[in-house]
């Protein structure tokens, strides 16, 4: 308990020194790490529920995550009092994990710009979400079920020239209710794998909150479905010896009807085992959105780099997203999770 104890203060004080980062939102799609028909990692569970019960190792009881990010627009350099806070996220996750079933906790802080790009002014966003997701397989065959909701807080047009002011507004103000910022979600998904090939789809919003109504439409559905296809080498050699190099890639596509909300997403990694608990993993995607099929746009598209090294239970990942067509904007991140 104390080594947890001391786990969960390093990530409340990572939240607090690096302002120039914020947390990606837990929608794994931006990540070249994730895809629905990824298994293997407790981390996958967020991009699919069904891979719950497919990972490669028996997690502990209990799991703690930070993810930093900001999308960051190059013209503002120089223009600006806080060049580097510009859409800042933060967010915390912490999860408790069971054979079949996982409880997780995300809370997180949001800055998001307002008025002219070289004002100083922004809204702050508190938000809390609770997630619970629900897995069972046989062999070859998973399927998941996710339940979620939360609702968010707001700090309207503040202020914030100086580092000080961005732990002023953030932490010892007081917020008042978003109107309309309710979200409750009901969503499923399903792994098929065999041998290298693994396929998966996940339904975001079987059910979700509208209007202040459960709502349960084609347009939800097909909008928050993702197809996902993958291809990776297997942990183990057939002689049971630790793969050194493991490749794996992935193709996924969200959004079924409706270029408006479609996204495509390739993306590979390499993986270099070092030990059975250690390994660094460089991964690539090109993601596209507004996506019309066989038509590629890279005017709409970004390029992903990341990095994660693991080791007895830790992982670290630093990333970055640049626009595909002119690399104007840029999103650096930084992760770190344990799972005990």
């Amino acid at each position: 308990m104390k080594r947890l104890f001391l786990i969960s203060l390093f990530s409340l004080f990572l939240a607090a020194v690096l302002p120039a980062y914020s947390v990606t939102d837990e929608n794994p799609i931006d990540s070249p790490l994730s895809a629905v028909s990824y298994t293997g990692r407790f981390a996958d569970v967020f991009a699919n529920p069904a891979a719950l019960p497919l990972m490669e190792t028996e997690p502990g009881p209990f799991a703690i995550s930070l993810n930093l990010s900001d999308d960051l627009d190059s013209s503002l350099f120089g223009n600006t009092a806080m060049p580097l806070l510009q859409n800042q996220k933060w967010s915390i996750g912490a999860s408790f994990i069971a054979r079949y079933v996982a409880l997780t906790a995300f809370f997180g802080n949001e800055f998001e710009k307002t008025g002219d790009v070289s004002s100083s002014s922004y809204d702050i966003h508190s938000s809390l979400r609770i997630e619970v997701d629900m897995a069972y397989s046989i062999p070859h065959f998973s399927i998941g079920l996710r339940v979620s909701g939360g609702n968010k807080m707001i700090r309207r047009d503040k202020v914030i020239d100086s580092i000080d002011k961005i732990f002023a507004n953030a932490w010892f103000s007081p917020y008042e209710r978003e109107s309309g910022s309710e979200s409750f979600d009901v969503g499923t998904g399903a792994i098929v794998s065999f041998g290298p090939f693994s396929g998966g789809v996940y339904i975001g919003e079987l059910l979700t909150l509208r209007n202040e109504e459960i709502y349960i439409g084609w347009d939800a559905i097909s909008e928050s479905t993702t197809l996902s296809v993958s291809l990776g080498a297997n942990r183990y050699t057939k002689d049971g010896d630790l793969r050194f190099f493991r490749p794996r890639c992935a193709l996924s596509m969200t959004g079924l009807v409706d270029e408006d909300t479609r996204t495509v997403e390739a993306e590979a990694e390499i993986t270099f085992q070092l030990l059975p608990e250690s390994s660094v993993t460089f991964a690539f995607s090109y993601l596209e959105r507004n996506h019309s099929i066989f038509a590629f746009d890279i005017s709409n598209g970004y390029f992903n780099f990341f990095l994660r090294g693991e080791g007895n239970g830790f992982s670290g990942t630093i990333g970055v997203t640049f626009k595909a067509d002119d690399f104007s904007r840029f999103a650096p991140m930084f992760g770190f999770s344990y799972v005990s």
